[in-house]
This record gives structure tokens, sequence and C-alpha cells, in this order.
């Protein structure tokens, strides 16, 4: 079973990131989903009862939605011993729209 470290969990956010259309990583409504580690936490990351990881990404308004979360699946995986689920939390709209 993977276990989600500090380095991990940075290592999932960076990969994520480093996805065209992500315009960031999602906590959930309460702020729930999250990776707890000693005096920290990292939101979005979370590693599910049924030893899953759950990525919840904001994608950018325009971007092909179903591309970006297959896309940020694919640069999750080779990182972790688990499935990856991605879950699209919101959409981010550019600040330059009228």
């Amino acid at each position: 079973m993977t276990e989600v470290t500090g380095e991990l969990a940075d290592r999932i956010v960076a990969a994520a990131h480093a996805v065209p259309g992500v315009a960031g990583l999602d906590g959930g409504a309460f702020n729930e989903v999250a990776t707890y580690l000693p005096g920290r936490r990292v939101p979005g990351v979370r590693l599910t009862e049924e030893a899953r990881i759950e990525v919840h990404i904001i994608a950018a308004y325009y971007s092909d939605v179903c591309a970006v979360a297959d896309a940020v699946r694919d640069a999750v995986t080779p990182l972790v011993a688990a499935p990856v689920d991605v879950i699209v939390e919101d959409l981010e709209a550019p600040t330059d729209m009228p």
C-alpha cells in the first residue's frame, strides 16, 4: 500500500500543477480533502480507505476538462503504487473575462 509522506504529497502536487489546464488543487467544500502531516497539511491530495490516491483539481475554464484530468492521472500514476482518481472540483475563469 502507498503511504503518502510529505515528500510524496509535494511531488504529487508538483506533478498536477505542471499539467497545462490545472489552475490549482482544491481541498473540497470543507477543506476535508488533504494529506495530514506533522505540522502541515497538503490540500487536494488524499489517500482513501480503499488505498486509492485522490487528486482534487481546479481546471482552467477554457480547458478540455476530461483531457486535463487524464493528463493529471498520467502525471501522478508513476509516482505512486496505487490507483489514481482525479476529481475536478471547480473551474477557474480567466481574470480578463468581461
